[in-house]
């Protein structure tokens, strides 16, 4: 018998017999954390090979985005792969990020109202650079840039793999899981398919998750969804959707940063060893860190130029040697006012 198969089977004899025995519901909590880090641990080893050698055979990948009421990003590349996996004693994340770019941007007359502003805000908040650029006939600039982010995060409550789709043919966020018994070589190489975008059937092994779209709505709305408005969210539907640290995503030009809450000290600037390093004269060589207090990301400039801060519908705010916390998304710019024609914007989001 081949030795894998004969450890599968004693383990899921002993999985079995655990099963039957109450008094041994934490060990059997502990093989079934176990099970997901591992399958994690899969997804990520595989992804690791996979991006090793995009980056290094850097194939021409082309596909077309979809806009919704604006129309379509037609011909985009996609490169720029990026894989972190993150762990913690609650948590384990395996994110890969990617962008769809092309050198052109394309400027839309549009009927300008009320949805066609939600719509535009609804683009920003995704990571897109879109901004008016005329008021007589309304017009909108698109940059054909976008940032793309499969997220694989553990579920251990249920044994599952969360997956999220953040922007991958058109601006949305996707929420699905998988359950650990499906990760096999099979699915593996279904999802390297589906990063590709050749033929696959990876979507079909995956299941909606229900629980996120229905707390989203619920947090959207500011009521439980499954009675009254309540100040609250029951402690364990809030971990085993968002059992995640709070996020902060930088865009700059075809470079995506992830900076977590256990993040020291991320550092803005023109110089080369910064963390995120923006090449402009108006910046200083450490221009900016960021750094996570009391449920907030803070950017703290220390800089010459000071630093310009603009959130989506929002007001610009310029911060000098002061602190300033960071909600929502938006833009951030080094040392000049948040513009259009500005082409070292820094997009953020937090999550």
């Amino acid at each position: 018998m081949n030795i894998l198969e004969e450890y599968k089977k004693k383990a899921a004899k002993l999985r079995q017999d655990m099963e039957q025995s109450n008094t041994q519901g934490n060990e059997l909590h502990q093989i079934r954390n176990m099970q997901v880090v591992t399958a994690l641990q899969q997804i990520h080893a595989y992804l690791h090979d996979l991006i090793e050698q995009l980056n290094f055979v850097d194939p021409d990948i082309r596909c077309n985005f979809s806009l919704g009421p604006f129309g379509e990003l037609t011909n985009l590349r996609q490169g720029d792969y990026k894989l972190l996996y993150e762990s913690s004693y609650n948590k384990e994340t395996v994110n890969l990020s990617f962008a769809l770019n092309n050198e052109e941007q394309i400027d839309l007359e549009i009927e300008e109202n009320e949805n066609t502003k939600q719509q535009l805000d609804k683009l920003k908040n995704q990571g897109l650079l879109a901004n008016f650029v005329a008021r007589q006939p309304p017009k909108i600039n698109i940059q054909g840039y976008v940032p793309v982010r499969l997220e694989f995060s553990s579920d251990f409550d249920d044994t599952s793999i969360l997956v999220a789709l953040h922007n991958y043919s058109q601006f949305e966020d996707a929420n699905y899981k998988v359950y650990v018994n499906d990760v096999n070589e099979q699915v593996l190489n279904d999802l390297g398919a589906f990063i590709l975008r050749q033929e696959n059937r990876f979507m079909e092994i995956l299941s909606e998750d229900s629980q996120a779209i229905s707390i989203m709505k619920s947090m959207r709305l500011g009521t439980s969804s499954d009675g009254p408005e309540t100040e609250e969210m029951d402690a364990s539907r809030l971990r085993s959707l968002f059992n995640r640290e709070h996020r902060l995503f930088l865009t700059y030009h075809n470079v995506i940063k992830d900076v977590g809450t256990r993040t020291q000290g991320f550092i803005l600037g023109r110089a080369k060893d910064c963390d995120l390093a923006v090449n402009t004269e108006l910046a200083s060589r450490h221009h900016a860190q960021l750094v996570f207090r009391k449920g907030k990301f803070v950017l703290i400039d220390q800089s010459t130029n000071g630093t310009f801060v603009k959130t989506q519908g929002g007001k610009e705010v310029y911060v000098q040697s002061e602190a300033l916390p960071l909600s929502g998304s938006g833009f951030i710019s080094l040392g000049k006012a948040v513009s259009v024609d500005n082409e070292h914007l820094i997009y953020y989001s937090c999550q």
